[in-house]
């Protein structure tokens, strides 16, 4: 409506200038007479692009000119007619054919549908107008659309050059070049505008995108914020600044941004998830849970979402009765939400409430994508608990038979299984995994860790040297294959190079030295053996096998009170049964 006006003056000059040229009645020959000129609707001509003869004046033609171009632009923006837009836009070009008119003309046909003609006509136009910047820019923007991205560059370079203050060729420019992952270039080109424009909002904004983009983290900081300040009411740069400032490590600051962003819309879980790990960094989590409540106050569907997230926090606040009790109020609240359960499930566990927590994660539905998770943590935590071995093995297998368990499960199935004596078992378990995950190489240590202790040797080597092969840099492979030939004294040359490759790859290993002074011991050089055994035990205090292989080194040097000290201290650390009671045998004969 607001349009209407200054059409309907350009229309009166129009005929105006008509009726000043000689036309008798008054009235443009082009044009048939029409009743409501407040309809802004005027009727066209028959064909506009066949313009009569008898229009030779210049002025009339321009007149008439800026009437096609006036209801073109009406056609185009009020009626939405793209199609009647072109023939209107052709008719003002064919009667006064400028740069201006052209233009018009090869946005109307691309907006049409006829992009490749327009393309064909843009053409054309530059070599018409080589000069004109806006031909060059609406070219270059044709051939990008076309995926002529090289094409597309030269012509808008060649706009900027011609018209330093074209802001759509910069912008169009940069992206561009960083659509072909010329990042630099783009920089290049948004600093250009900047400077060029530097009142440019979408200059600024851009040249921070792109630092950011590079990493740049320092060099986004200024254009940043020129365009926040030019703007600090738009959302979109407000969050790109406090972001920029955020990795800027200036937390205080992009504090402060964000709570001006909250204040736009206090209910955006993305922007509040933002400001929570800003808090988190800045340890002031009282002020994040603080943010959540007024959240919560908000309402909405976001609600029980906000308050498992208050939960989280309370955890890291280690208020885990508080979380608990939150948690068991939500679950009241929202009987059907798998998540809520499963949360709360979780604090339970926190709090060593296993009958709580396995009640709860067993409430979960069999068809919810929670369904595993809680069956894993479930596996969990009746191994820590020491439930029946039987229940424990059957659940294992049920989590095995799911094709969406993940490897670290497979894992963690195989120690569970290791852990109740069923070795057997875990070697399957672990290989089930492995042949799932082949990219996971631990699965298969794993798988020759457990062959060793069912007696397995051979294929126990088999794997361990698979695993070296797969993973070079598994330093756990090479120690366990030359503890393996230590241990019974055979291959110690090659035992050697493969306990000192481990203890390369990872230097200052309590058990790593272990192995290398048992494999002195193995060679008979005592002396060699005690120094590094005291060197691994010094790393490792709580390791009573290596007080033990000690112990034999300082025995084999005579030095037997020193060696059944040794023995007994050994009793006192982490010790597997069988190890214990070969050590009681040594302590006994001792006496």
């Amino acid at each position: 409506m607001g349009l209407k006006p200054a059409i309907w003056v350009v229309i009166v000059i129009g005929l105006s200038a008509c009726r000043s040229t000689g036309s008798k009645s008054g009235q443009n020959p082009l044009m048939k007479q029409y009743k409501d000129p407040a309809t802004l609707a005027p009727p066209e001509p028959e064909d506009p692009s066949k313009v009569p003869l008898t229009l030779w004046s210049p002025s009339q033609r321009r007149a008439t000119a800026s009437y096609y171009f006036m209801a073109a632009e009406f056609a185009a923006l009020k009626e939405r007619d793209a199609k009647k837009a072109l023939q209107l836009f052709e008719a003002a070009y064919s009667l006064d054919p400028t740069p201006f008119l052209g233009g018009k003309v090869l946005a109307a046909r691309a907006s049409s549908g006829d992009r490749s003609e327009a393309l064909v006509d843009a053409r054309k136009m530059v070599l018409l107008y080589p000069r004109e910047a806006q031909l060059r820019y609406l070219y270059g923007d044709l051939l990008a659309s076309e995926g002529k991205s090289d094409e597309a560059i030269l012509q808008l370079e060649k706009c900027v050059e011609l018209d330093p203050r074209h802001e759509a060729a910069y912008l169009e420019l940069t992206e561009l070049y960083q659509n072909n992952k010329q990042v630099y270039k783009a920089i290049v080109v948004a600093k250009e505008l900047t400077k060029n424009v530097p009142s440019s909002v979408s200059g600024w904004s851009q040249l921070g995108r792109l630092y950011l983009s590079n990493s740049q983290y320092k060099e986004a900081l200024t254009p940043a914020r020129r365009a926040w300040e030019m703007q600090s009411s738009n959302p979109q740069l407000t969050q790109i600044y406090a972001v920029t400032l955020q990795l800027n490590g200036k937390l205080k600051q992009a504090v402060r941004i964000y709570e001006q962003l909250y204040h736009f819309d206090p209910t955006d879980e993305e922007l509040t998830g933002r400001m929570i790990e800003l808090y988190r960094e800045l340890g002031n989590m009282e002020s994040a849970v603080e943010l959540l409540d007024e959240m919560i106050k908000q309402g909405g569907q976001a609600k029980p979402a906000v308050q498992m997230q208050k939960a989280i926090l309370l955890w890291e606040l280690k208020k885990d009765k508080e979380a608990a009790a939150l948690l068991d109020k939500l679950v009241l609240e929202y009987p059907e939400s798998d998540r809520v359960k499963y949360l709360a499930a979780f604090a339970h566990e926190r709090m060593d409430h296993t009958d709580q927590a396995l009640a709860l994660y067993d409430q979960i539905r069999a068809n919810s994508p929670l369904r595993l998770d809680a069956d894993v943590r479930s596996f969990l935590l009746m191994s820590k608990a020491k439930k029946s071995g039987e229940s424990l093995f059957n659940l294992g297998q049920k989590l095995l038979a799911d094709p969406q368990l993940t490897w670290e499960a497979y894992g963690v199935i195989a120690g569970v299984y290791g852990d109740l004596g069923k070795h057997e078992d875990a070697v399957n378990a672990a290989d089930a995994g492995y042949k799932r995950y082949p990219d996971k190489p631990r699965l298969l240590f794993i798988k020759g860790v457990y062959q060793e202790k069912i007696g397995d040797r051979d294929g126990c080597i088999k794997t361990m040297r698979e695993v070296i092969k797969v993973d070079p840099e598994n330093s756990s492979a090479f120690n366990f294959l030359g503890y393996l030939f230590a241990e019974k004294g055979e291959n110690l040359e090659e035992a050697e190079k493969l306990i000192q490759t481990a203890l390369k790859l990872k230097p200052k290993d309590g058990f790593y030295l272990d192995s290398l002074g048992w494999l002195y011991y193995q060679r008979g050089d005592y002396k060699k053996a005690q120094a590094t055994l005291e060197e691994a035990v010094k790393i490792e205090p709580n390791e009573g096998v290596i007080y033990e292989h000690l112990g034999d080194a300082k025995k084999a040097l005579g030095q037997k009170e020193a060696a059944k000290s040794l023995y007994q201290r050994a009793l006192k650390g982490n010790l597997e049964e069988p190890d214990r009671l070969r050590i009681e045998k040594k302590v006994k004969a001792g006496d």
